[in-house]
């Protein structure tokens, strides 16, 4: 099923723009971790915006790449004359976003790892005074989890439409609409969890609102029931981008 050849043109074309989102990813997170002047907005701002604004960008642009933007360019029919079939192509390109996501949340997760074991912070400096501690290795690990999950939901959808769609204007159209619909409304929720009355509702709005990294925090296990719907919305997601994408005609 997973087609080795495939893999490594999609890593090799995609390489610039997963070490730029995971090189950002990661340095916003040290420099948030580490400066006096930013621990505080470490959640507020990295864990609650940018783990889903970078990888959301990400995969916008790479699911169109693995299969529409190939379509639209005529470079499939080259993928498809070789002995390759469609259920190795989707598959290879689906394995391929799903895993450079992992890595990419593997790499940042590493790092604030590191700067928290030799400067750890304190559950007070991070806003929530009425926690007592400092912010373990255990809660980096299921704040990245949970976000891990929810960015290969988005990845999912967008890979989706790169399989339903031939064209590359309707693939990045309705991928964008929805990850930049998902994002703003769940920044709106963050600002209604900070006191802004009536913007809290907007979190129903979004699959970003199944990442809960206040369940993390305050030590419950709500986070845990809520990664299984991100879950079931990847696997039919990209199952279906597999399954048409397979039985559609292509102008090829």
């Amino acid at each position: 099923m997973l087609s080795i050849p495939l893999l490594k043109q999609s890593m090799k074309s995609n390489a610039v723009m997963w070490g730029s989102m995971t090189g950002v990813m990661t340095l916003l997170c040290v420099q948030f971790s580490m400066l006096d002047m930013t621990r505080s907005l470490l959640f507020t701002i990295f864990y609650g915006m940018m783990t889903t604004i970078l990888p959301g960008i990400y995969v916008l642009v790479t699911s169109n790449k693995l299969l529409a933007s190939q379509v639209d360019r005529g470079s499939m029919a080259y993928v498809l004359s070789t002995p390759v079939k469609r259920s190795s192509v989707t598959f290879t390109q689906s394995f391929f976003l799903v895993n450079s996501l992992v890595l990419m949340f593997a790499i940042q997760t590493g790092a604030h790892l590191l700067v928290n074991h030799s400067k750890p912070v304190s559950m007070a400096t991070l806003g929530y005074t009425m926690l007592s501690g400092d912010l373990t290795s255990k809660m980096i690990l299921q704040v990245n989890l949970s976000a891990l999950m929810v960015c290969i939901a988005l990845a999912g959808v967008c890979f989706m439409f790169s399989g339903v769609f031939s064209s590359s204007k309707y693939t990045i159209g309705l991928s964008g609409a929805f990850v930049g619909v998902s994002i703003l409304a769940n920044m709106l929720a963050m600002f209604g969890n900070l006191g802004v009355n009536g913007l809290d509702k907007f979190k129903y709005l979004t699959v970003c609102s199944f990442y809960d990294y206040r369940s993390v925090l305050f030590a419950n296990n709500d986070w845990i029931e809520k990664m299984i719907y991100p879950a079931v919305i990847a696997v039919v997601a990209f199952g279906l981008g597999q399954i048409v994408f397979k039985k559609k005609d292509l102008p090829l």
